[in-house]
């Protein structure tokens, strides 16, 4: 499997007591019909840290429903003892997921080595392609160019998504890599096209939950060689960016789905829900998008 483009990486609707069927339903389709590429589940915008098994399986299973086999759907199946993955992971394979996000070991500083072999003891007792997800800013620990040249080798695994924000990181892995079928994804939304310059197959982009169409046009104006189109495009999602931290992910996601159209809930206490101050700064904000997403208007 060869990732390609733009891979929303989804926030998950929820209600009060369990995933919300009726909007991640509604939420699959609408990036599905705007184009996009691929669907990440249970990432940190998906808050994997904050449900039960039980959600993430429902999750799982009406998003691979609902997708049809339409685009690929990759899920998050990390944790922090790899026992713990390998059982999760084998149960998304049941479920059809097409491969899945494995984000390095956290509150434990783990080791070269046992960084090593926790990636190759989940790929040798699971069958799912394997997509290695680096976030250090909220692990603590990076998949170094030592640790990365081991693990390109296992063929289970597939490509990794880098979220360190740190373009050089990208060239690294990039360099390193000798693999056709292995994918390097970016994983920071303001080096999608830093990064397909420099030989990145795509990103898996939190903003294009909003700004699907926009984060797509960057993607595809790069393949048309249309440089200064895809400058432009990358520079217009920095408003959006700047209002997505004025609050803890993944609430301003959800709020402005809300505003979309798409209500899909309050995050998980206790990430709190936006705060009435911010609503007119949100909302001014979308409207600077109503005509390249489409948007008609605000709820």
């Amino acid at each position: 499997m060869k990732i390609k483009g733009i891979v929303t990486a989804m926030v998950t609707p929820l209600l009060e007591n369990g995933i919300d069927e009726k909007a991640t339903r509604k939420l699959v389709n609408k990036l599905i019909d705007s184009g996009i590429h691929g669907l990440f589940i249970l990432g940190t915008n998906g808050e994997f840290y904050a449900l039960s098994e039980e959600e993430k399986l429902a999750l799982v299973r009406i998003v691979v429903d609902e997708t049809a086999g339409r685009v690929p759907v990759f899920a998050g199946s990390g944790g922090v003892s790899t026992d713990a993955v390998i059982k999760l992971t084998n149960k998304f394979t049941e479920l059809g997921v097409d491969a899945v996000s494995i984000i390095t070991p956290y509150l434990i500083k783990v080791s070269d080595q046992e960084l090593i072999q926790h990636y190759q003891t989940i790929a040798a007792n699971t069958d799912l392609p394997i997509i290695l997800y680096n976030i250090p800013a909220n692990t603590k620990i990076s998949i170094s160019e030592s640790v990365f040249k081991e693990l390109v080798k296992v063929p289970q695994i597939i490509g990794i998504k880098d979220s360190s924000g740190e373009i050089e990181n990208i060239q690294m892995y990039l360099d390193v890599n000798d693999r056709e079928d292995f994918s390097v994804l970016v994983g920071s939304d303001s080096l999608i096209l830093s990064a397909l310059k420099k030989g990145a197959d795509g990103a898996v982009a939190a903003t294009s939950n909003i700004l699907t169409k926009t984060d797509l046009g960057i993607y595809q104006a790069y393949l048309e060689n249309n440089l200064e189109k895809a400058e432009l495009l990358q520079e217009s999602i920095n408003a959006f960016r700047g209002v997505l931290k004025l609050a803890t992910v993944p609430s301003v996601l959800k709020y402005s789905l809300g505003l979309l159209g798409i209500p899909v809930g309050a995050p998980k206490s206790p990430v709190r829900v936006v705060s009435p101050e911010l609503d007119a700064e949100i909302r001014n904000i979308l409207e600077q998008y109503k005509g390249i997403e489409g948007i008609e208007k605000l709820s």
